[in-house]
């Protein structure tokens, strides 16, 4: 406990000395803030309107005369298409295309919500209700980056304890801190914003939830975490592979009798299934879809890639890969002489040390369950629309990264000082993004493969 506290505060120390004047106000896109006050006004529907069009999801409500109002009603929710050549197409919730000449087009009204899933801005509840649109965001999640530190430490000291790894508490230390600060879970913890307060809180209980869920031993509380990390990241619904692999098919699940084996299926699954029904009730009543959180309605249906394409497809594949596996700095003519894609790094430059899982010391049946939910977890990332733009590293690694390091500390291989220099050296990488990312415009640039085109 002792440790624990100590790593907490050095986590907060460190994020908030990268936050630094971050931590004076809330940031620039603070949508989460949003959401807590029209939950707290009884509201899914914002009830302010957002102060900029960056990544709020929108429709309009659109009232019918003359012919359209004949053929499909008094009135449609969805967007104009904007497609070239055809200016009346309109898109409703359902997906049905139609023409609506302006003739017939009444009174619009649009309609702005979050597109991201509520968790955090549930959590936001009573700050909002006690300091309004003022409350910081980067705060926080600055508090939240800083409980990580904590808990990734405890989550491999019970790997410890539990005898599936052989680490110390000084390895384990090392392992933290390459967690901590070595990956994109450093410079995303210091800026706020949505997109990365989502990353963190949606981290915070996937660490909560491995520490219940290995071996499955407290199914209820390891349920209960992983809901809320699903329901702050969504692609953390696939996390649950990890506990299911536990339980039917490790040697200790496979042990269990057949009636305890379901108990805790059963206790796992319940707060899964209560909140996931939840969250599709909370998109359906928004969007007429229980799938859909609002990111097809990004910049109010318009983003080509999601219009032509959808938010998932296999078009999206080579620019992801790209993206977290190849994509370096170029050399350029003209001061600093070296440009940063705003698409992200290569995880190998950024967190290089996870070249050392291809060559682990020693083999362990938990190592294959990390791996496993790891693929499963990233494979949607791989497909979606979305590098991650705009970011200093691949950001989406932090849905996965925990088990990496997972395996890491199962993989056994020694501490050595070369495992210890790719340690700091991914430290140092990520402090720099800590330190530049939207701080030193002209050190970033655009370079990435083309947007994919039909």
């Amino acid at each position: 406990m002792r440790t624990s506290l100590i790593l907490f505060g050095v986590g907060l120390v460190v994020f908030s000395a990268f936050a630094n004047r971050r931590l004076m106000i809330h940031s620039p896109d603070n949508h989460f803030v949003y959401l807590a006050d029209a939950f707290l006004d009884g509201s899914l529907e914002l009830t302010r309107k957002p102060h900029h069009q960056n990544d709020w999801a929108s429709y309009v409500d659109l009232e019918l005369k003359g012919r359209s109002a004949e053929t499909h009603g008094p009135s449609v929710k969805g967007f104009f298409t904007r497609i070239k050549g055809e200016p009346n197409q309109f898109q409703t919730l359902e997906g049905e295309r139609i023409d609506i000449p302006r003739r017939d087009r009444g009174k619009q009204v649009t309609r702005h919500f979050v597109s991201f899933p509520p968790g955090p801005a549930v959590l936001m509840i009573p700050m909002v209700a006690a300091v309004g649109y003022g409350t910081n965001d980067v705060l926080f999640t600055v508090l939240f980056a800083a409980f990580n530190v904590a808990l990734i430490f405890g989550f491999l000291q019970l790997l410890t304890r539990l005898g599936h790894s052989t680490r110390t508490d000084r390895e384990n230390l090392w392992l933290t801190a390459l967690f901590a600060f070595g990956t994109a879970h450093l410079w995303c913890s210091v800026l706020g914003r949505v997109w990365f307060t989502a990353l963190i809180v949606g981290v915070t209980f996937h660490l909560i939830y491995l520490y219940f869920a290995v071996d499955a031993r407290r199914p209820l509380l390891a349920g209960a975490a992983l809901a809320m990390a699903f329901a702050s990241r969504a692609s953390l619904v696939f996390a649950a592979v990890f506990f299911y692999w536990q339980l039917f098919l490790s040697e200790k699940g496979r042990a269990l009798e057949a009636r305890e084996r379901w108990k805790r299926f059963a206790l796992f699954s319940a707060p899964c299934l209560v909140v996931g029904l939840l969250l599709l009730a909370y998109n359906a009543a928004r969007f007429h879809d229980p799938a859909e959180f609002g990111h097809s309605y990004l910049a109010g249906g318009t983003m080509p890639r999601i219009r032509d394409f959808g938010l998932m497809h296999w078009n999206f594949l080579d620019r992801n890969l790209h993206a977290a596996l190849t994509l370096v700095p170029r050399i350029v003519d003209h001061p600093p002489y070296i440009q940063l894609s705003k698409h992200g790094m290569s995880l190998f430059l950024t967190t290089p040390a996870l070249i050392l899982l291809f060559r682990p010391a020693r083999s362990h049946a938990l190592s294959r369950a990390f791996a496993v939910t790891a693929a499963v977890v990233a494979l949607p990332i791989a497909f979606y629309q979305n590098t991650g733009w705009e970011q200093f590293g691949f950001r989406f690694s932090l849905d996965f990264m925990p088990y990496l390091v997972g395996c890491l500390a199962l993989g056994a291989r020694p501490m050595t000082r070369w495992f210890k220099g790719l340690i700091i050296a991914g430290v140092l990488v990520n402090a720099v993004g800590a330190g530049t990312f939207h701080r030193v415009g002209g050190l970033y640039g655009h370079h990435m493969a083309e947007e994919p085109k039909r």
